[in-house]
C-alpha cells in the first residue's frame, strides 16, 4: 500500500483570490483602519500622513517577504515590543570602588605563578609544538634520486 506524502506544506493555501487568510485579514484591518481615520478626522492635512502610515504598515504586515529578515514581519513587531516592554538588566556596567584613603596595599601573591614544564617524548613534544606555534610548513621532501620529484 502507497501512502500520498504531502508536499508544500510551508505554502498557505490561497484563500481569496492571490491572497491567503492571514493577508486577507491583514488587508480588511488596514482598510477598516484607514476608513475609520478617514470618516473621524476632518483635516485632510492631518489624516493624510496617518492614512500612508496605516497603509504602508498594512502592507508590511500582509506582504513584507519573510526571506528578507528570516521570519515573517509580525514575529518582528512582536519581538520589539517584547523587548520594549520588558525590564533589562544591564551586566556591563562597571562598579566603581572608592578608595581607601591612608596606606595603600601591595599585591603579592599568596602562591607562585606555575610554570608550564616541556613534556617529554616525541609525541608530547609535537603536541606542545602545535600548540604553542601552530602548524608550520613541511619542507620539502625528495621522493628518490630517479625521479627528482619534489613534493611540498
Amino acid at each position: 500500500m502507497q501512502f500520498h506524502i504531502p508536499q508544500y506544506i510551508d505554502i498557505e493555501d490561497k484563500l481569496f483570490g492571490p491572497l491567503t487568510l492571514k493577508q486577507a485579514i491583514y488587508v480588511a484591518g488596514g482598510g477598516g483602519a484607514i476608513y475609520l481615520v478617514w470618516r473621524i478626522i476632518p483635516y485632510i492635512a492631518i489624516k493624510a500622513p496617518i492614512i500612508l502610515a496605516i497603509a504602508v504598515f498594512t502592507w508590511a504586515l500582509a506582504f513584507y517577504p519573510k526571506e528578507k529578515l528570516g521570519k515573517p514581519f509580525i514575529e518582528i513587531l512582536e519581538a520589539g515590543f517584547n523587548y520594549m516592554l520588558r525590564d533589562k538588566l544591564y551586566t556591563w556596567k562597571k562598579t566603581t570602588k572608592e578608595a581607601k584613603a591612608g596606606k595603600e596595599e601591595e599585591f603579592l601573591p599568596s602562591m607562585p605563578m606555575p610554570t608550564p614544564s616541556v613534556p617529554t617524548g616525541k609525541l608530547s613534544s609535537t603536541s606542545f609544538n602545535l600548540d604553542v606555534r601552530g602548524k608550520e610548513e613541511p619542507e620539502e621532501k625528495v621522493l628518490g634520486e630517479k625521479d627528482d620529484i619534489i613534493l611540498k
